[in-house]
């Protein structure tokens, strides 16, 4: 990769109208001019690989297959900010395990002067979030930090600090070498027969993207965006629903294969075991939630009650994904089952 300036990076990654591929769907641009025109001292900055969102595969099929865009995306980034003291490769624990040695190997080759740690992520779901990756790096707790102060004011080592997902990293090395297309990885798993990884451009529907990676199976339904925060889409809705949502997952399922009370055990038992416990909303919401699906006790009144408080007032993105993920499965379930 060349060497460009870091106003011509930015400009590229502005052009080409990027978005964070995390989940939050924010402009990349936005978030780096904002950082760059404060002009700090000192930075740091993460590539958050931790991936725990279920369904989610993205990440791990960029280090096994596009390694080398990769960290062309992570070197762009230092000339942009080369005021930046470390970049923390923040890797979930089997990536690290698999790849921390290969990627020591192409950093000594091709990249000596970038300041890369790279960082084997100490616990589950949770960590992905931006404030956790923060308290981990630093050796504290693993739970989300209160904002503000924001991370992009108050970070690591009471630094600014930049967090992109890993994916980002690897498209902002496309926009450097003028190959980016306007794609994303989509993660495609379920009740169908060729699920894996798939790029596809960022625009296309969830009929499109099904029927491209020969997985259109009949008297199908989806979860968008993430296996615990994800939103449900029927057939009927899928010629005229982006795919383009959250992590890039899609979770297809055969609705003759599952019941309600399957999905809702499946997702609260996952939900239940990665809580923090830090915030009433989603400590008590998830248990009860939880009980009632473990009892045979569903209650669909107070179940929605407690989604739309998981939703307005949980602390973190946990509970407000599983609030909006269970309203959604509820709001839609009439028309799961019957088409």
């Amino acid at each position: 990769m060349k060497q460009q300036t870091p106003e011509r990076l930015l400009a590229k990654i502005e052009n080409a109208k990027l978005i964070g591929r995390g989940g939050s769907g924010y402009s990349t641009a936005i978030k780096w001019k904002e950082m760059f025109e404060k002009h700090h001292e000192q930075l740091f900055m993460a590539v958050n690989g931790s991936e725990g969102e279920p369904g989610t595969l993205k990440d791990g099929y960029i280090l096994e297959h596009h390694l080398t865009e990769l960290l062309e995306g992570i070197a762009a980034s230092y000339m942009i900010f080369p005021q930046v003291k470390t970049i923390y490769l923040y890797l979930r624990k089997d990536y690290f395990e698999t790849y921390e040695q290969i990627i020591k190997q192409e950093l000594t080759k091709s990249y000596p002067s970038v300041p890369v740690i790279i960082f084997k992520e100490p616990g589950g779901y949770l960590c992905g979030e931006n404030t956790v990756l923060v308290n981990a790096i630093e050796g504290r707790r693993l739970e989300p930090r209160r904002k503000p102060p924001y991370i992009s004011e108050m970070g690591l080592f009471g630094k600014p600090t930049i967090v992109n997902n890993l994916e980002t990293f690897y498209q902002i090395g496309r926009i450097a070498n003028d190959t980016y297309d306007d794609t994303r990885m989509y993660s495609l798993t379920g009740d169908i027969p060729n699920p894996g990884v798939f790029e596809a451009p960022t625009a296309i529907s969830v009929h499109d993207l099904l029927v491209k990676t020969n997985n259109d199976i009949p008297n199908s339904f989806v979860q968008l965006g993430g296996g615990a925060s994800g939103i449900y889409v029927t057939s009927d809705e899928f010629a005229t629903t982006p795919a383009n949502r959250g992590t890039g997952a899609v979770l297809v399922y055969d609705a003759a294969k599952h019941t309600l009370m399957d999905i809702l055990k499946e997702k609260f038992t996952f939900l239940i075991g990665e809580n923090c416990g830090k915030c009433t909303p989603c400590r008590e919401g998830i248990y009860r939630l939880h009980e009632m699906v473990e009892n045979n006790a569903w209650d669909e009144t107070l179940a929605n009650d407690i989604a739309a408080a998981l939703s307005k007032t949980s602390f973190c993105g946990l509970g407000i994904g599983a609030g909006t993920a269970l309203t959604s499965l509820l709001t839609k379930q009439a028309l799961i089952w019957k088409q």
